[in-house]
């Protein structure tokens, strides 16, 4: 099993029989300007792309996977995977979907579109969309042709394993039983510092109502804000201010209370642990993570607050009632968290 990534950082949550290809990297910056994305090289980006494109077909063509998973994009950022799709006809590609993928009329026009339909038809074996059908549906909310959404396979979310009661997650990491726990975090953190900056002068206010709060600044939070954070939070001797929380469902499961944000990956872990969970949809432009978010907040599986809200706001009864009102009411969740073992099982199915 081999990763074609060109993420910087988290490598040592991979396990141990995983390989990976680095190829070059690119931050993508979310601001009121609009969505940006600019290689980490000082490079054309003809060239940068063309770089990608080579690495990846270079190494598919010799190593020769019986299959390829593919995430959100059929043809990769800006087509970079079309060469490697076209030319490796006897590896099995299947495309990798996150549920909601944006607005109807956004994702219909960009990603839904006859041209690309056919080209995932052509040469994909299947497509694995990664939630649960009974939160949504792809074809109950874009424009897609039954010759398409006949490939789709509702696989659950994807989520790491989770010890089944807080008790047995606070011995593991060696926690107090007793405690009461806040547990932060926002993904990858990169241009978090004014969401932390709210969440710190909140919880400073309500001390009284927790014992414990630990800090998952995330590895791409810009060090020059780590480090303003770090000292802010070194004046709290209960606060632990670190860069990850491993393993985060297992922080999550301890936690009395998690705050984090609305990618989907905080999302399916919510939803697997059962977490008493605050959600702030971060994206400027993009709609991915409040839809994702208000669709579960109206399925009565977690509370969401617009990033508004968090930045311009007093937090103070937020964040107390979260704590005094713990949400959801221990209701039995019924949301398919097995989406790993799943899809696992449907790509050995079809290279047999």
């Amino acid at each position: 099993m081999v990763g074609i990534t060109g993420a910087s950082k988290g490598f040592e949550l991979l396990p141990p029989a995983m390989d990976l290809i680095k190829i070059p990297s690119y931050l993508t910056y979310d601001d009121t300007g609009g969505v940006r994305a600019t290689p980490v090289l000082s490079l054309a980006k003809e060239q940068f792309q063309r770089i990608r494109e080579n690495l990846i077909s270079t190494f598919v063509r010799d190593f020769q996977p019986h299959a390829l998973i593919v995430d959100f994009h059929p043809e990769g950022k800006n087509g970079e995977l079309i060469p490697t799709v076209i030319n490796a006809p006897t590896t099995h590609k299947v495309l990798g979907l996150r549920g909601i993928l944006g607005s109807p009329a956004e994702t219909n026009r960009e990603f839904f579109h006859p041209r690309l339909i056919a080209f995932m038809q052509e040469h994909f074996s299947a497509i694995h969309v990664y939630v649960d059908q009974h939160v949504f549906r792809l074809e109950d909310y874009y424009a897609i042709p039954p010759s398409l959404s006949a490939m789709f396979n509702y696989t659950g979310y994807i989520t790491r394993p989770t010890l089944s009661t807080r008790a047995e997650a606070r011995e593991s990491l060696q926690l107090d039983a007793g405690a009461r726990i806040i547990v932060v975090s926002f993904g990858g953190g990169q241009g978090t510092e004014p969401i932390w900056q709210s969440i710190l002068h909140g919880l400073c206010n309500i001390q009284k109502h927790f014992d414990h709060a630990y800090l998952s600044a995330g590895p791409y939070l810009e060090a020059n804000a780590y480090e303003r954070l770090r000292l802010q939070v070194s004046q709290h001797p209960h606060w632990t201010w670190t860069r990850l929380l491993n393993p985060l469902p297992a922080w999550i499961k301890a936690s009395n209370f998690f705050i984090g944000s609305g990618g989907y990956n905080s999302l399916a872990e919510v939803i697997a642990t059962g977490a008493n969970a605050l959600i702030i949809p971060r994206q400027l432009n993009e709609r991915e993570q409040e839809l994702h978010a208000t669709r579960l907040a109206n399925l009565n599986l977690l509370r969401i607050a617009n990033l508004e809200t968090i930045l311009s706001q007093d937090l103070n009864s937020l964040l107390e009632m979260c704590l005094t009102e713990p949400y959801p009411h221990n209701q039995i969740n019924t949301i398919a968290t097995n989406g790993a073992e799943n899809s696992a099982r449907l790509i050995a199915s079809i290279i047999v």
